[in-house]
Parts: C-alpha cells; sequence; structure tokens
C-alpha cells in the first residue's frame, strides 16, 4: 500500500470538506427562503387574531354598559325554567 504525502490527504479532504459547506450552504438558503415565505403568508393570520380580538372587546364593552338589563333578562329567564322544571 503507497503512503500519500500529506499535501496530498489536506488536498482531496479539502475538497470533499469545500463540498460539503457548499452542500450546507445551499441547504441553510433554501430553510431560509422557506422560513421568509412562510413569515409573509403567516402575518395574514394575525389580521384574523387581530380581528377577532377586537370583536371580544367590543363584545365586553356592550356587556358592561348593559350589565344590569342583562342580569335582569338571565335572573327572568332562570326564574321561568325552574317555575318550567317544578311544574
Amino acid at each position: 500500500m503507497a503512503r500519500r504525502a500529506p499535501c496530498q490527504l489536506i488536498r482531496k479532504g479539502g475538497k470533499e470538506m469545500f463540498r460539503k459547506l457548499d452542500m450546507l450552504l445551499i441547504s441553510a438558503k433554501g430553510k431560509m427562503e422557506r422560513l421568509a415565505d412562510r413569515m409573509i403568508h403567516e402575518e395574514k393570520g394575525a389580521a384574523d387574531i387581530v380581528a377577532i380580538l377586537v370583536v371580544i372587546v367590543i363584545l365586553i364593552a356592550v356587556a358592561g354598559i348593559f350589565r344590569t338589563q342583562l342580569m335582569e333578562l338571565v335572573t327572568t329567564v332562570f326564574e321561568k325554567v325552574t317555575d318550567f322544571v317544578e311544574q
């Protein structure tokens, strides 16, 4: 078995190392592009979340404004249900 000079081993290993690094960088670039694409498209969902939060805030405000009327309505409904069940 012939021994190779250290310079030849470094050159051969260096080419293989650079090929692997190239493949790693190409893979990383593709992953970053997919991540950026997902981030752009996911922001559309963020607008839906904001809209839902606005609706919830409006419902809470309406409930706070008409609190006494809502309490009277709920009390009346429960009284009628209780009377119906007891009959």
